[in-house]
């Protein structure tokens, strides 16, 4: 049986057209009472990647945020907001992008995922020590809400990457060090977060997404669209199939195909794909990280079959932010420049993801520049 994938035009973030999407595209699945029933304790698990304000399309806007406290309210679901952001807090994100300012006037908690366990029950399939925060855990029903965004290491964060949120922000370093530089590693990382987690619904922030240099600098263009699964793996694909791209591009699709687990595959509800297929979309670059060579011809060519982080130092302020979440200390400063040690650099991409002012782009290797974008 194939797994509904709805697709809901929005056009605006008015309060009202956002809860008119959302209740529709929820419906189209099965609706609410589905997946939440009374008295379940109910985590919203948004992207708060960064404390940028809404408009800049970093982070999930708060009238979803709004409009899904009040869906799960009226099912009897008892709701909380929670992530574990890349940099910064959890408090401090919500208050830039406006989520601060929605929940106290629904009167919802702010959780900060901060409290890692190692599952009991649990496990992923290649990973089986991955400690996830206890309130991901212990909630009855955990809803994901991603924004609709590039990334410069997975070429897409949408539904299963917004899941890396519920490992608190010391560990996510921790495994970008350990599966970094290869991605379809990292990619299988995800899928095993995403299935220890196991949201029950996924409905994705695609009214203003973010191209170009995502997920924190990239460029907010107007979409107009809310989509949602009880299943992220099939929403991915779809997004790549509005995007015209393969579904294979994207590597925790690639997982979900050699793994097996896309059952027979998406069906979209609502707005057929080609009434809203996304004409104009700028991808980040293409990288490869091991495109299956030898290890001694990687060595040897791995500033030219990889990207790797270029600085703009007129763009720079020297925060520091890169230095600091870098996962193999590649990057030292001391306030005036920045070094960025490439044979250190394990191409896992942090310091992009986190800078706060876009001055970090990924520049392609001399073979890929030649190559050309080819997905």
């Amino acid at each position: 049986m194939k797994t509904p994938v709805s697709i809901v035009r929005c056009e605006t973030y008015d309060d009202t057209e956002v809860l008119n999407g959302l209740r529709r595209s929820i419906d189209l699945i099965g609706g609410i009472g589905a997946m939440v029933k009374q008295g379940d304790r109910v985590l919203l698990k948004p992207n708060l990647l960064l404390g940028k304000p809404q408009e800049k399309a970093v982070t999930t806007h708060p009238s979803i945020v709004k409009g899904m406290i009040q869906i799960v309210r009226e099912a009897g679901g008892i709701p909380s907001i929670g992530d574990s952001p890349g940099m910064g807090t959890c408090f401090k994100n919500a208050e830039k992008a406006g989520i601060k300012r929605v929940a106290e006037e629904m009167n919802c908690p702010v959780v900060e995922l901060d409290r890692p366990v190692l599952p009991e029950k649990r496990q992923g399939k290649y990973f089986k020590h991955i400690e996830i925060d206890r309130t991901a855990l212990e909630a009855d029903v955990v809803i994901n809400l991603p924004k609709w965004k590039t990334h410069g290491m997975m070429l897409l964060t949408l539904g299963v990457k917004n899941m890396f949120g519920c490992i608190s922000g010391p560990r996510k370093a921790l495994w970008h060090l350990k599966a970094g530089e290869d991605r379809i590693l990292f990619a299988r990382m995800l899928a095993d977060v995403y299935r220890i987690v196991q949201p029950s619904l996924t409905v994705l922030d695609g009214v203003v997404g973010m191209d170009g240099n995502g997920p924190g600098s990239g460029h907010p263009i107007g979409l107009g669209l809310i989509m949602a699964s009880r299943d992220a793996f099939s929403l991915d694909q779809i997004v790549c199939d509005l995007l015209k791209i393969r579904r294979k591009s994207l590597p925790t699709n690639q997982v979900a195909f050699e793994e097996g687990i896309m059952g027979d595959g998406p069906e979209v509800v609502g707005v057929p794909v080609d009434q809203v297929r996304i004409p104009k979309f700028e991808l980040p670059p293409l990288y490869g990280l091991t495109w299956g060579l030898p290890f001694f011809v990687r060595v040897g060519l791995k500033s030219a079959l990889t990207s790797k982080p270029s600085l703009n130092e007129a763009m720079c302020v020297r925060c520091e932010r890169c230095v600091e979440i870098c996962p193999p200390k590649a990057l030292t400063g001391d306030g005036e420049a920045l070094v960025f040690d490439d044979k250190k650099c394990i191409r896992c991409f942090c310091c992009q993801e986190v800078c706060p002012e876009g001055a970090i782009s990924l520049r392609p290797g001399w073979v890929l520049r030649i190559a050309g974008r080819k997905r």
